[in-house]
């Protein structure tokens, strides 16, 4: 997992997911398309989806020809209550959350380094709508020719 496409990779493991999918949890990457239209389309078809951001990097390592980084990495899930609850879905913005955390903590790479659960928040945001983020790190390295 390079760090150009450690959040396709991720949102490649939660499209598998067999609790998202029975849950009817729609996962995207934040970079594909409108995604504040995306969002609002599965809220109302759906009542809640997840999106997989694009990562952010930190060095560390110094004055090194390779640059090795901690990236972090962020999955949002947002949900309408009135209408995810409404279908009797019982699961919430929060039980996706959390089983997001659990899914992709200690997930291997390719390259052999483990993504790491480091924060969940929640929120409630404008319209009534629910959101809870969800962040990770992992160890990776940039490359000259992304």
């Amino acid at each position: 997992m390079s760090f150009e496409t450690i959040h396709s990779d991720i949102c490649n493991v939660l499209e598998k997911d067999a609790f998202l999918l029975k849950n009817n949890v729609q996962v995207f990457q934040e970079d594909k398309g409108d995604v504040i239209a995306t969002v609002k389309g599965a809220i109302m078809k759906l009542g809640i989806c997840a999106v997989v951001a694009v990562p952010s990097a930190k060095a560390v390592s110094e004055n090194s020809r390779n640059i090795v980084a901690m990236a972090e990495v962020m999955v949002q899930v947002v949900e309408s209550p009135a209408l995810n609850r409404g279908r009797a879905n019982s699961c919430s913005a929060g039980i996706a959350a959390r089983h997001i955390a659990a899914v992709l903590n200690l997930e291997k790479t390719k390259e052999g380094n483990c993504i790491v659960f480091r924060d969940l928040s929640g929120a409630v945001l404008e319209g009534g709508n629910v959101a809870y983020n969800v962040w990770f790190k992992v160890q990776t390295t940039l490359s000259k020719n992304a």
